[in-house]
């Protein structure tokens, strides 16, 4: 029993030692893995993107990423240069002769594995605050939740399928052709500012490759803030977003530490050309302030 014990401390220890928090913007904590950095992206090269999700939310907002400098640079050539990374796959695509479809989403299903592999993708984490309140930005969806705000857990339970199906509806979930959309969760709970908060997971497939998105909204002075991740395959360190979520640790000011992890990532997504060296002086005189 006592080797039970010392094993279960130990595992207990070691799964946990490796942790670290972080605060962004004082209006949201994170414990993330050690080995993980976050940087702030442009609000120009994401907005196309997450429109359909942030559309509601007003101009005035600051973006995320979180996770390993690989994965960080992966995602950015993924939504801005997506042409010019997935280049060779379809070049390699074009001289074969595919005799069924199946066939050709197997071929193109390797190739994107070994890209993610090549750039060391594990996943991301990605963070939205907005600095609107949400009443002057969309007034019928703030006062949705001031509903939601006065229900018990039995009737958000029941508002919850309708919110699912017309979210389902809104974005065509089960009918996109060639992907496999399935929501995997949606609730509606109270969180620890006792603010409604949605907790949706959505699991598809594209290629044979899992794409599991996770998100996690909420509002904090009536600013919403929404974390979010995406998983293409599989990934370690950035499922359960709600339980990453510390709300008891929203500090006053950006430690030293902090400032030194966004730097770093902010350099290697400068030498990896991600950003030009304009953007780069640019976000480094804003953190550095």
């Amino acid at each position: 029993m006592k080797k039970l014990i010392l094993i279960f401390f130990f595992s207990f220890f070691i799964s946990h030692s490796s942790a670290k928090t972080i605060n962004i913007e004082n209006k949201v904590s994170l414990n993330i893995q050690e080995n993980f950095t976050y940087i702030k992206v442009n609000p120009d090269k994401v907005a196309d993107y997450y429109a359909d999700f942030f559309g509601a939310l007003g101009e005035d907002s600051a973006f995320y990423y979180i996770g390993t400098n690989n994965s960080i640079n992966f995602v950015n050539l993924l939504i801005n240069d997506q042409d010019k990374l997935l280049e060779p796959i379809i070049s390699k695509m074009e001289k074969k002769k595919f005799s069924t479809e199946k066939s050709m989403f197997n071929f193109a299903s390797k190739e994107i594995k070994k890209l993610m592999k090549k750039n060391k993708y594990k996943g991301i984490i990605w963070v939205l605050v907005s600095n609107e309140n949400l009443k002057d930005t969309d007034l019928e969806l703030f006062e949705a939740w001031e509903i939601l705000k006065n229900m018990s857990k039995e009737e958000m339970s029941k508002a919850a399928l309708e919110y699912k199906k017309e979210f389902k509806n809104g974005f065509n979930i089960g009918e996109i052709e060639g992907l496999d959309f399935k929501i995997t969760k949606f609730k509606i709970e109270k969180n620890e500012l006792n603010s409604p908060a949605l907790d949706l997971k959505i699991r598809s497939n594209m290629f044979y490759i899992n794409w599991d998105v996770e998100i996690y909204a909420y509002l904090k002075n009536n600013k919403p803030i929404i974390v979010g991740s995406e998983c293409i395959g599989t990934c370690k360190g950035i499922s359960g977003l709600k339980n990453k979520i510390v709300y008891s640790e929203i500090k006053t000011s950006t430690s030293s530490l902090d400032i030194v992890d966004q730097l770093n990532s902010l350099n290697e997504l400068y030498k990896s050309g991600v950003l030009t060296k304009e953007e780069f002086e640019k976000a480094k005189k804003k953190i550095l302030n």
